[in-house]
């Protein structure tokens, strides 16, 4: 596997992990080649210094981590040295000193995680899945790092995004509106697979809520409405805080963003400079209690931007509070938002509305707790049905002994 994230980064960033471990479950022999860990921060995890090369052992997987320069913040420059200095790193390590594998599954976020797996395949015809995580270049065009003057950048990045689709035996998309267009860029249908994502189901499953854990974070007592994750740009959530403000006045309704992120600093200083008492700010938890912690949420928000990129994104925090059986609030459109409301998990409103938001946390709030528990019931039983890791990454493993067995046909 390569991938530019990978244990101990948490959040989206624990899914390579994920996947890693639950292909070795079923008998494969698993390599993991990535970076030095410094997601969501940007500086490099305690006990570990970059350096040309390292390898350890982590739960029974071989990792190789490759040198890369740690950042992760808002310029423009610097997150393209972080993504670029990965993939140019981790293909000099592929070539050198990974063993040679019978194919290769890329976690395609950012796709120049796919540079290493180019150069196996130029230098050794090895066949790689390419596993879209994020749609580039979509998603690097419509951020916020980049200028006006993207004309030649846009060339570049559809060019190389062109190859790595062409490149790869299959490209495994993980939301079904990514696969139309894929499809428009000239990649064969065929060669398109739908395979989602898959929580980490030791880690995010239905548990009752812990008191002890609730006093020691701050959260008890009233109606939570919780966001868990990574405070960026895409996820919108100063909306969350418009909608905190609206609310001040109900006192049984609490707000509580758990994690942390490149917005963090602004989302602090509106909430202080609005006199939120009504939120709470928790530092990012460790990974194993992450079920606990989601089930003092009476809500979890999956909140994502307005942009026509997301209405083909299943983004991974969608399976993970399934799995766990939390009921969700979704300022979402398109793939997300259907799959809300086909499965019953929750409500979804309009994004960027802080009123819309509003309405439907005082709705819930006032429901029935016995009619709320039950969206999260049916999201668990959706997931169970279609994102599970039995379900899934059995499709995973024969994309890549597919692709194995025509490298050696």
């Amino acid at each position: 596997m390569m991938t530019q994230w990978y244990d101990p980064e948490g959040s989206s960033a624990a899914l390579p992990g994920v996947i890693a471990r639950a292909m070795r479950g079923r008998g494969h022999e698993v390599d993991v080649l990535t970076g030095f860990p410094n997601y969501p921060s940007g500086k490099v995890f305690p006990g570990y210094r970059v350096a040309p090369y390292y390898r350890e052992v982590l739960r029974g997987v071989t990792v190789h981590r490759a040198p890369l320069y740690a950042s992760h913040d808002s310029r423009a420059s610097r997150r393209a040295a972080n993504y670029l200095s990965f993939g140019v790193g981790a293909a000099a390590v592929a070539l050198t000193r990974l063993p040679r594998p019978d194919a290769v599954v890329v976690f395609g976020t950012p796709a120049t995680a796919a540079i290493p797996a180019l150069a196996l395949k130029a230098v050794h015809h090895t066949p790689f899945v390419f596993h879209v995580q994020d749609l580039w270049p979509q998603s690097v065009l419509n951020s916020d790092f980049l200028g006006a003057d993207t004309k030649r950048l846009k060339r570049t990045l559809h060019r190389y995004c062109d190859r790595v689709y062409r490149a790869a035996s299959t490209v495994a998309v993980t939301s079904p509106g990514m696969a139309d267009l894929i499809a428009r860029r000239g990649i064969p249908a065929a060669k398109i697979d739908f395979v989602p994502n898959w929580a980490d189901e030791r880690a995010f499953r239905p548990t009752g809520k812990d008191a002890r854990l609730a006093r020691e974070l701050g959260i008890h007592g009233r109606f939570t409405v919780m966001y868990a994750g990574a405070f960026g740009s895409y996820q919108a959530l100063d909306v969350l805080l418009e909608t905190a403000r609206l609310l001040r006045d109900r006192s049984d309704i609490g707000f509580a963003l758990v994690g942390g992120g490149v917005a963090e600093a602004a989302l602090r200083a509106l909430a202080q400079r609005d006199r939120l008492e009504n939120v709470s700010f928790i530092p990012i938890q460790p990974f194993d209690r992450m079920a606990k912690v989601l089930a003092l949420g009476d809500l979890q928000l999956i909140s994502l931007r307005d942009l026509p990129l997301f209405a083909t994104t299943l983004p991974s925090k969608l399976q993970a509070t399934m799995a766990a059986g939390r009921p969700i609030l979704g300022a979402l459109n398109g793939d997300a938002a259907q799959v809300v409301i086909r499965s019953g998990a929750g409500v979804v409103v309009r994004q960027g509305s802080g009123p819309a938001m509003a309405a439907a946390v005082a709705e819930l709030a006032d429901a029935p707790a016995a009619e709320v528990a039950t969206m999260g019931e049916r999201g668990r039983a959706f997931y169970c049905a279609n994102y599970s890791e039995e379900v899934t990454v059995r499709h995973l493993l024969d994309l890549l002994d597919r692709a194995a067995s025509e490298e050696r046909g």
